[in-house]
């Protein structure tokens, strides 16, 4: 009797909120027409927007086989590709390795792999038509790659190689010498040779951001300051302009750290 008399004087509203319809219509108006948007009739500005969150492993791999209209977007539109990013950054290499092992069906070496990782990235350079602007990869490449880079454009602002462990100090300076406009630079999770900053700041002297992430495998078996101290003095020699620097797993001394401090004092 008491849980009656308390249903009995709940409002409706609040009778209506607990008790909703199970199956609720879900064309209230039957004589409303229901619209459909076709997305290939899309501005091109637009879907280049779209492709850009999509990533660029699957517009390689998949967003072109859509439609013709999709399909020309991503063939004839160069500044869709002013940043090719083919690192881990939101999961794409991982994506990556999931097409190409659906693709291979367990059949192909890490080998034919990483030289179908290259092939994308050709084909993306390509796309490009010369305006790249921002080029980073992740876990392959090689000085041929960065060759191939450079014959096709010089107008680069901005270079990422992570973990690129097959790209060789002389082919990251003739990359440097070929692109006077490269502004930030990152080279990560190698082996980094104490000469190698003087050499891209020889090439590089406007370089505005620099970012050295020593092979930790390097660190941890090197405890030589000086080592790590003529990085520290190849900086501050050619790098007047810089306003950004990161060292990781560095040993420099506060010798080094001195000379960057006056060396790069714009």
């Amino acid at each position: 009797m008491m849980n009656e008399r308390r249903l009995s004087n709940q409002s409706p509203l609040m009778a209506t909120s607990q008790n909703p319809n199970p199956n609720p219509n879900p064309n209230p108006n039957p004589n409303r027409k229901l619209i459909f948007r076709n997305w290939a009739e899309l501005n091109g500005d637009v879907l280049m927007l779209i492709f850009r969150k999509v990533g660029m492993i699957d517009v390689l791999m998949s967003v072109g086989s859509v439609c013709r209209a999709w399909r020309k977007v991503t063939e004839d539109e160069p500044a869709l590709w002013r940043r090719i990013d083919m690192t881990s950054r939101g999961g794409k290499v991982a994506l990556m390795h999931m097409h190409l092992a659906n693709l291979a069906i367990g059949q192909v070496s890490c080998k034919q792999i990483e030289l179908m990782k290259i092939n994308l990235t050709k084909i993306a350079i390509d796309r490009s038509r010369g305006r790249i602007e921002q080029f980073w990869i992740e876990y392959f490449g090689d000085d041929d790659l960065l060759q191939y880079l450079c014959d096709r454009t010089s107008v680069l602002k901005s270079l990422r190689l992570i973990s690129c462990g097959k790209i060789s100090d002389e082919g990251i300076v003739e990359t440097a010498k070929r692109q006077p406009l490269l502004e930030e630079l990152e080279i990560s999770g190698v082996l980094i040779h104490n000469k190698l900053p003087e050499l891209v700041g020889e090439a590089l002297p406007n370089l505005k951001q620099l970012n050295l992430f020593q092979s930790w495998h390097v660190f941890q078996n090197s405890r030589d300051e000086d080592f790590y101290n003529v990085m520290a003095f190849g900086i501050a020699k050619t790098m007047h302009h810089l306003r950004s620097l990161r060292l990781y797993c560095s040993r420099m001394s506060n010798k080094g750290l001195k000379a960057i401090l006056e060396g790069c004092h714009t």
